[in-house]
């Protein structure tokens, strides 16, 4: 399914189907669509919510001890990060994002509505959520799986909705939202997926032991070890970080049965305070250790040999100094998301096209929609050029029009 950037392609042909000019916002329309997923590299969020403020009179303990970024959603999005870590909780009449006890101005609900408003803007792209009931937060026992459910129902989102499966390809998820949940909300996911044998250890058995389960079952491999702040803490985050890079940038995708899904969390505090005999992270702990791993992801970057990433979960994605840290978070999205384009060969998954961007054949001749790669709206489809067009049935491809 997926080939090497050296298999076929040219620089020249490279720079007639993708133009450099295409923007952070669609780069997703520069992958061919037979990719795997899991053989993509994906900048992601970690406690994504926390860019967008907090409610009244929790400012002061959100900003001190809850914040994870300083970006908006849709700054998140403009600047490329395609994979959101949210965290639900039951919080008065909706579910409310939270980083523990301190609640966010994002309800769940409004923020999947903003996911699909921006997928109808923008067809070429997808999203990956990584969701954690954040049971700290609630303020009702023992609703949340009743109202996630009813939530994930809603007809509104069924068309942006993916389910997991294995060998999901970006041609299946473009234009979609897939989830993949750490809690069993109901017997089985009522969309995308659930993690499964999920370890915040560094025990590299472990980690391998990983699991989503959906319409069917993937391998996955992990690291999420998050509390840095004791001594050797940060050596342990980057040279879990590293081996697990290292892991998934050689491992070999020849088949579906190779498959290994893939998340690497960025994020940890090297800090804490203690409040009330309670040790708490601090938000100045999550900007000291994304000095570290950005750094680390930076450089692993330049001096390896490209290949898949997975998904990486960071802290102040985006920025690149805050509050006195240079994070190098903007350097670090771009790194990730370049990536993808020294082993993938953008030429592949191309469908045969209609030979007349007037006269499309009867096959084509229904397209409900279709765009530029940059994600503009065309009226027509453009001879000698990539398009993205939605098919009738939905399905979202690209065509080079002859």
């Amino acid at each position: 399914m997926m080939k090497l950037h050296n298999a076929i392609c040219t620089f020249a042909l490279c720079a007639f189907l993708f133009p450099f000019s295409a923007s952070a916002e669609n780069w997703m329309s520069r992958l061919p669509d037979n990719a795997y997923v899991a053989v993509l590299s994906i900048p992601g969020t970690h406690d994504t919510s926390t860019g967008s403020g907090w409610v009244e009179g929790m400012e002061g303990m959100g900003d001190a001890w809850a914040r994870t970024q300083e970006t908006t959603i849709p700054e998140q999005w403009t600047q490329g990060i395609r994979a959101f870590d949210m965290r639900p909780c039951v919080y008065e009449d909706h579910l409310n994002l939270n980083h523990g006890l301190v609640p966010t101005v994002l309800h769940f609900e409004k923020v999947l509505q903003l996911f699909c408003d921006s997928l109808t803007a923008n067809p070429s792209e997808f999203i990956i959520i990584h969701m954690l009931h954040e049971t700290d937060g609630d303020q009702i026992s023992d609703a949340y799986n009743a109202r996630i459910q009813e939530v994930l129902s809603r007809d509104s989102y069924q068309p942006f909705l993916a389910d997991f499966r294995r060998e999901l390809t970006v041609g299946d998820m473009r234009g979609k939202i897939l989830i993949i949940s750490r809690d069993k909300y109901a017997t089985k996911p009522l969309v995308g997926g659930f993690f499964n044998n999920w370890t915040g250890g560094v025990d590299w058995n472990t980690q391998m032991k990983g699991q989503i389960i959906g319409k069917s079952t993937a391998n996955l491999v992990m690291q999420d070890y998050s509390d840095t702040h004791n001594s050797g803490g940060i050596d342990t985050k980057v040279t879990a970080l590293k081996r697990l890079l290292k892991w998934s940038m050689e491992h070999k995708t020849g088949s579906a049965s190779t498959i290994r899904w893939v998340f690497n969390f960025a994020s940890a505090y090297s800090k804490i305070e203690s409040i009330f005999g309670f040790e708490v992270s601090t938000s100045d702990g999550y900007r000291d250790n994304a000095t570290y791993t950005h750094e680390t992801i930076i450089d692993f970057l330049k001096e390896h040999k490209p290949g898949p990433t997975g998904i990486i979960l960071m802290d102040y994605a985006g920025v690149d100094e805050t509050n006195g840290y240079k994070v190098r978070g903007r350097e670090a999205v771009q790194a990730i998301i370049d990536n993808n384009f020294g082993y993938l060969s953008p030429s592949d998954g191309i469908s045969a096209p209609p030979t007349s961007p007037s006269s499309p054949n009867s096959e084509h001749s229904t397209l409900t929609s279709c765009y530029s790669l940059s994600g503009q709206i065309l009226t027509s489809l453009r001879k000698g050029q990539v398009n993205i067009v939605r098919l009738p049935e939905g399905r979202i491809a690209k065509f080079l029009i002859k």
